[in-house]
């Protein structure tokens, strides 16, 4: 029965507050890069042949040294004279250097107001759009305009389909303009919200995202501000906004003439080179390769405007195994690994008429040909799984292409001798694997953050590390199990919207939903690396077990008597000394036990020498690689340092030819071309004492034991170093030093003084005192020694350090990035410093003065005159 007093039934409206463009923008993108990577993909999806990131960061950096325009142009953008004269001061040649001693929050302060300066751009030179697109679809938050429009005019897969990702731009700025103009050929006619048409070729849009806060108010109440556009191209319009840009290198578009630009303003981040430079590794790996791209990305800087360009990913050349499987939408796999760790000309042939050698893919003849491939299926890699799967995941799954790599990180010569390993350079790979490393996960040529990505949790979302853990097996164990390290692959996965269907982003757009369908995914590619370690284990165990009966019994026979020789002399040897014969026996039982404890004792001490020489091995090949990397270019650097001399008074010879000195006597210094030609003379003279400095330090006979003559080396080391004491203002005092000779290798010496001279630079740029730097170098002698006393008054040893003496060992370092944290110091320094006094029988002895820092070397008196 009804209740008559009831009220009649009614339906009330969902609202949105305006927070919600604030929830699913800058606070559900996970960061600033990732933001630029969605706004980046909309061009992609607009047929963009290519797509610009440009940060006119120019006025937003405190410089080292700025000229008198850029100072002005920092008061008209609104930084006050009082702000900037706080930190700078003028010299004489009208240039404005940064202050040694600023106080940390004036910087700071300074810094949050020129952040405000920062504008970022992103181009692509796409469709554009039309009132109806921006109205309908631009701004309709969570349009399933790309959900359904799966494909672009050109046959793209469309990258986006949440239809949230304009507003990434939230999460960069509070300000955004955008122009567009856009294609009618391609476009339903262009009309307005009544449906009338119009003629405009383009729109300006602009949006203050602050509008969206506020108490009780919903987004139906805020808008953005759209005037039509009559421009002829989008180069027009950037030429206009960006005169600067140089377009014309980009070979996406050589009209320019249809596309978007997106122009935020208040950025929200500091835009730094630094984090420019992480923008620019992080779209690196953004999309795969080039040539399988057809999509070009360029980044560039208005604050070094020749230091970014064309971004372009990686191929990897140079691997031990590579991996390249190909799967069809009938769950077919197709595999095909291809082996490039061996050195085929060193195995002998004797090694392949083993009888597990014979077997098919593993015979002589498949080595050469360098690759096996293998047909298999989704039930046969994960087998049993399709017994009891009542989903059908495997037909979720779709097709998918997967291309692996392995890559050893360092050579081991003792494993390159058992398995045959060819040569390769372990920095190189270093270096690409700590860049390109990691299997990454790629949709419609676009890369799904952040798998793979390096220093991310999800780097090994694919567990490599736990199943590594799980079976900590060599490659080589007889029993198998061999599992490998996600520190040495990389590699990519393809897949589609169209063929995986079943694989959705998480709204935040970092990654894709964890249902059954990915994580069933995931093991059927951990299946497929599978393939590859059951290959290279197979191989390293006939490898390791022909090793072993080839030289093993040798091996064994040379160590056994070089141990039985040992032992039986000490034993004789104490037997000879026993006066009781009786109790001699029983003395020799205990001795002879004695014996191989202390044996075994000395052989460990023995093991861990060797491995601290292994160590140091390593480093001294890592110097000396340096070393002959400046050798092979010290003829071509010494031509350069004759040409220094000289190039600038040819220049104002050939200018005067035309033109009198006199007739710039009142114009202003950066306008005068013969001033401006002495500033580069007066750098020119900069460039000599270093191109000086470093050839000085390659000379071949300073690496020859000789008698070096104190007093005038260090004289000599004191010029070296005089443009960089003059530029940070420090006092080298060496008039305390006795005019004696030592028998040493100069370029010890070199070693010893410059690593120290360069740990005071580097303290008096961290000291905040107003103390004038110092640095004080004493040589006394007595009968016994040759004593070297050195200080500085910078910041000393950091009470950080718990032991003073952990600076002497290797890879010790206090050095770090201020941005990250992590280590940027060599750390050999002070341990080279160490080391070389050690080598020439000397002693180092810490002090610990008032202030700063200071050391006492000695030296015995047979390295005298």
């Amino acid at each position: 029965m009804v209740d008559q007093n009831s009220s009649t039934q009614i339906t009330i409206p969902f609202k949105v507050s305006a927070r919600t463009a604030r929830l699913i923008g800058r606070e559900n993108i996970a960061t600033s890069k990732g933001a630029i990577i969605e706004l980046v993909k909309n061009g992609y999806d607009a047929d963009s042949k290519a797509s610009i990131v440009y940060f006119d960061n120019k006025y937003s950096t405190i410089l080292s040294e700025i000229d008198e325009h850029h100072f002005n142009k920092l008061i008209e953008f609104g930084i006050s004279e009082n702000d900037l004269n706080n930190i700078y001061t003028k010299n004489d040649d009208d240039l404005f250097n940064l202050k040694n001693d600023i106080d940390e929050l004036t910087i700071s302060a300074l810094k949050d107001k020129l952040n405000k300066l920062s504008i970022l751009y992103i181009i692509d030179f796409g469709d554009g759009m039309t009132q109806n697109i921006i109205r309908d679809h631009w701004m309709t938050i969570g349009t399933d305009n790309k959900a359904s429009n799966i494909f672009t005019n050109t046959g793209r897969v469309r990258a986006g389909a949440k239809g949230i990702g304009r507003f990434a731009l939230d999460k960069l700025g509070s300000r955004c303009e955008m122009i567009t103009i856009f294609n009618p050929n391609i476009q339903n006619p262009d009309t307005d919200i009544n449906g009338n048409v119009t003629n405009f070729t383009g729109y300006n849009w602009k949006v203050n995202w602050e509008d969206f806060e506020g108490e009780f108010k919903t987004i139906d109440k805020v808008g953005a501000v759209l005037t039509g556009l009559f421009s002829e191209s989008i180069k027009e319009e950037l030429s206009a906004i960006l005169p600067n840009l140089n377009i014309s290198q980009i070979e996406g578009d050589s009209e320019f003439k249809y596309g978007t630009v997106l122009k935020v303003m208040d950025l929200r981040d500091n835009w730094e080179d630094y984090f420019v430079g992480q923008v620019y590794e992080d779209l690196e790996v953004l999309v795969p390769p080039k040539e399988a791209g057809g999509f070009e990305i360029y980044v560039y800087s208005s604050l070094l405007p020749q230091k970014y360009g064309e971004v372009l990913g990686s191929i990897c050349d140079d691997f031990d195994y590579k991996l390249v499987a190909k799967a069809d939408n009938n769950q077919n796999v197709h595999i095909t690994i291809y082996r490039n760790e061996y050195d085929l000309e060193a195995i002998p042939s004797d090694f392949f008429m083993r009888d597990g050698m014979l077997k098919s893919n593993y015979r002589k003849e498949d080595f050469l040909k360098g690759y096996w491939e293998k047909n298999t299926s989704f039930s046969k890699l994960l087998k049993g799984f399709n017994s009891i799967d009542e989903d059908n995941t495997f037909d979720n799954i779709g097709s998918f292409e997967f291309t692996f790599y392995f890559l050893k990180r360092q050579n081991n010569s003792s494993d390159s001798k058992r398995f045959f390993n060819r040569n390769f350079m372990s920095n190189n790979r270093k270096d690409w694997l700590n860049k390109f490393g990691g299997v990454k996960l790629f949709r419609d040529n676009f890369r799904v953050r952040p798998y793979g990505e390096i220093n991310n949790v999800a780097f090994d979302w694919l567990g490599l590390g736990s199943r590594k853990s799980q079976s900590p097996a060599s490659v080589a164990k007889k029993e198998g199990g061999y599992r490998v390290e996600p520190d040495n692959v990389a590699g990519a996965i393809s897949i589609s919207r169209l063929t995986n269907v079943n694989f959705d982003d998480k709204s935040s757009r970092e990654g894709l939903q964890e249902n059954k369908t990915f994580s069933i995914f995931t093991r059927i590619i951990t299946e497929i690396i599978a393939e590859f370690e059951d290959d290279r284990s197979y191989i390293a165990r006939e490898m390791s077990d022909y090793d072993n009966k080839k030289y093993g019994p040798q091996r064994d026979s040379e160590k056994a008597e070089k141990i039985k020789n040992e032992i039986i002399t000490k034993y004789r040897d104490k037997k000879q000394q026993d006066e009781n014969a009786s109790s001699g026996n029983n003395e020799n039982d205990e001795s002879f036990d004695e014996e191989k404890i202390l044996l075994a004792s000395e052989i460990d001490k023995k093991d861990e020498e060797i491995e601290k020489l292994k160590e140091e091995q390593k480093l001294l090949r890592a110097l000396a690689s340096s070393g002959i990397v400046l050798a092979s270019f010290s003829h071509d650097l010494s031509k350069l340092n004759q040409q220094l001399s000289l190039r600038t008074d040819k220049l104002k010879d050939l200018i005067s030819q035309k033109i009198s000195e006199e007739d710039f006597e009142n114009v202003v210094d950066r306008k005068n071309p013969f001033i401006l030609i002495e500033r580069i003379k007066t750098q020119d003279v900069k460039l000599q004492n270093w191109l000086n400095f470093s050839l000085g330090a390659a000379r071949k006979d300073k690496r020859t034991r000789r008698l070096v003559m104190l007093k005038p080396y260090f004289h000599n080391f004191k010029n070296d170093w005089s443009t960089v004491l003059q530029e940070k203002a420090i006092d080298l005092n060496i008039d305390n030093i006795v005019d004696i000779g030592m028998r040493v290798f100069e370029i010890d010496l070199d070693s010893i003084f410059n690593n120290l001279l360069v740990n005071s630079i580097d303290a008096f740029l961290l000291s905040k005192s107003n103390r004038n730097r110092k640095i004080d170098i004493t040589l006394q002698q007595n009968d016994k020694e040759l004593i070297i006393e050195y200080h500085d008054n910078g910041t000393g040893i950091s009470n950080e350090i718990e032991n003073p003496e952990k600076i002497f060992e290797p890879l010790f370092t206090t050095k770090r990035n201020q941005f990250t944290g992590a280590e940027e110091g060599t750390g050999l320094g002070m341990w080279l410093v160490s080391s070389i006094v050690k080598e020439n029988d000397g002693n180092l002895k810490l002090l610990y003065p008032e202030f700063g820092f200071g050391i006492r070397i000695s030296f015995p008196v047979k390295y005298k005159k």
